[in-house]
């Protein structure tokens, strides 16, 4: 969190958005705060990851290859500023919502991500840096080189 208040310029603007919506020290609350700005802080565009919808149903076809639903109340979030800690989360997968009802984001993003790994699948062009960061960096995972802003952010979190 010390790093999300240190940034400056746009990103630091985004993230202090990020950091206003948290209102709770719960643990999920501070995971989906961290899952919602690594992709800020790598660079990586999450608009395309991270769709909202107040009402979608399993096997309804969405218009991006992988990425994980929020179903938000509409009266509480818009599409520039969505909610932190979603009532319920989806992950889709080639255009089709495949598993609803998830309890929360770190959830989703977890089981996303293990599917992802196991099953040798591309990570989304969208959020490359982050998922390289889950990979190498939280999880230790794989032996390659870093790009350089991933090794900047493993840096920071070193110091």
């Amino acid at each position: 969190m010390e790093i999300f208040k240190r940034k400056t310029g746009r990103i630091g603007k985004q993230l202090t958005n990020l950091v206003q919506q948290t209102t709770s020290t719960e643990p999920t609350a501070i995971r989906c705060l961290i899952l919602r700005g690594l992709p800020v802080i790598l660079g990586d565009d999450a608009s395309m990851f991270f769709k909202s919808s107040p009402n979608l149903n399993e096997g309804d076809s969405v218009d991006i290859p992988v990425g994980i639903l929020c179903y938000e109340d509409t009266s509480a979030a818009s599409p520039a500023s969505p909610q932190l800690n979603p009532s319920r989360v989806g992950i889709i997968r080639e255009g089709s919502l495949v598993m609803e009802a998830l309890t929360n984001l770190p959830q989703a993003m977890c089981l996303l991500f293990g599917f992802t790994y196991a099953l040798h699948l591309q990570y989304p062009k969208c959020l490359k840096n982050t998922f390289v960061f889950i990979q190498q960096v939280m999880l230790n995972l794989g032996r390659s080189e870093l790009p350089p802003i991933v090794q900047n952010l493993k840096n920071d979190l070193a110091v």
